[in-house]
């Protein structure tokens, strides 16, 4: 379905407008969600105040920005008041890091993954809250540095600093604790992209 219809509708026929919307992007949101929170309840919760924040101020959006990267950008802050409220225990990392494709780890290998799972998520934790929200907004929410930028109100080149010293940050904590070499690993190995 078209944005614009969607956008339509919610300004013309709200309840309408709502169920398109609902229909169009509330499973793209809940992905989003439960890589944010880790769980389907505070997703869940998440996705729909997203929700009713968009439909409740539909009229100001402009379209500077694509109509998903806005509700994103919602729901990102929704997120970092989220996160404010909880502290920097709040947040819920995977307790294993990924498989390699087509491989079955043995015993050893797995406990040294979880071993180095539980070291990158004290380190996240323990990241000053702006970059504990890019590291979040970007490695577990696959939110792209624009929309993070725009969500955070700040330059995208300010993004990819707190990037860069967030991982700089990790590795240094991780590194002071252990003599292996843990490192950040994403679920879907995305690399990050330099402007």
């Amino acid at each position: 379905m078209d944005d614009n219809e969607i956008l339509q509708a919610l300004r013309e026929r709200p309840e309408e407008g709502a169920r398109r919307l609902v229909g169009t992007y509330g499973n793209r949101l809940f992905a989003a969600a439960m890589r944010m929170c880790r769980n389907e309840t505070d997703a869940e919760d998440l996705v729909a105040r997203t929700l009713a924040r968009v439909i409740q101020s539909i009229r100001s959006f402009k379209g500077k920005s694509g109509f998903f990267t806005w509700q994103c950008s919602i729901m990102a802050n929704f997120l970092k008041m989220d996160l404010r409220k909880k502290g920097a225990n709040s947040l819920v990392f995977q307790e294993e890091l990924p498989e390699r494709a087509d491989e079955s780890p043995s015993p050893a290998e797995s406990a040294e993954r979880a071993d180095d799972a539980h070291k990158v998520r004290t380190a996240v934790a323990a990241l000053p809250e702006k970059l504990r929200v890019v590291v979040e907004l970007f490695y577990f929410a696959e939110m792209p540095v624009p929309a993070i930028a725009e969500s955070l109100g700040e330059p995208e080149g300010t993004v990819y600093y707190w990037l860069h010293e967030a991982k700089k940050i990790i590795r240094e904590k991780i590194s002071k604790g252990t003599q292996g070499n843990a490192s950040i690993v994403h679920p879907t190995k995305r690399k990050e992209k330099r402007p």
